[in-house]
């Protein structure tokens, strides 16, 4: 089974090359094309994907493409696009608690299976592979079962240069805030996106790890009356 490699740091992908042959499976490392430069970024991942499908039956993407020239999209974006094309895709990350709440966010409601670097051996995965086959055949894990809930807006602020949300879940935890971006919410909603104010959302309610959580199919809340989201 051919394992394609995408990583913009060589080294880095020699350690996930390792890994994968640990996994008695084939690496395929996936080579930088200059050429690339003068699409756009849409058109680029595309052309890296159609290669991947080509000649891969599974897939490790790096999240963080753009540092050292791969590509000027993220892995989060190549990843769901791969999966999406039934292709079991892993993201791995070496910044996961740097990137998890807006860029990972952003595509997590896609990604099955998501691993810091530092869990990245031949069995973790063997097992996250599993997980991203299954879910791409429809079977879902207890952690990644939609439910649609209640989310109260906390605030809405910047972040690099993008506009982001921190959420309560209550359905989850009263007590820990999420953070999504902004950029998730369709767009007939955004105006509505204020402090203090409601969505619903689908999430995941079946994880522990907020860098687990994902949103997606977003929705109008009811119209509140009397004091019906008060205690939320």
């Amino acid at each position: 089974m051919s394992v394609a490699i995408i990583d913009d740091d060589p080294r880095a992908a020699k350690v996930t090359q390792m890994a994968v042959e640990d996994a008695g499976l084939q690496p395929w490392l996936i080579a930088r094309d200059p050429s690339l430069v003068r699409f756009s970024k849409e058109h680029a991942m595309k052309v890296v994907a159609r290669n991947i499908l080509r000649g891969a039956e599974a897939a490790v993407c790096d999240h963080r493409l753009r540092p050292q020239g791969f590509a000027k999209f993220d892995g989060a974006e190549l990843v769901a696009f791969l999966i999406s094309k039934s292709l079991p895709a892993i993201l791995i990350s070496q910044f996961v608690d740097q990137d998890y709440d807006v860029s990972i966010r952003h595509w997590r409601a896609k990604l099955p299976s998501v691993l810091s670097r530092d869990e990245f051996r031949a069995d973790t995965f063997a097992a996250a592979l599993e997980i991203c086959r299954k879910e791409i055949r429809g079977v879902l894990t207890p952690q990644r079962r939609r439910h649609r809930v209640l989310i109260r807006i906390v605030d809405i602020q910047n972040e690099a240069n993008q506009r982001v949300v921190d959420a309560i879940i209550p359905a989850w935890s009263r007590k820990t805030a999420v953070r999504f971006p902004f950029a998730i919410v369709p767009l007939r909603l955004r105006a509505r996106l204020k402090k203090n104010g409601y969505l619903i959302a689908q999430v995941n309610l079946g994880t522990n790890r907020p860098e687990d959580l994902f949103f997606d199919k977003f929705e109008k809340p009811p119209t509140p009356k009397n004091a019906l989201f008060d205690h939320l």
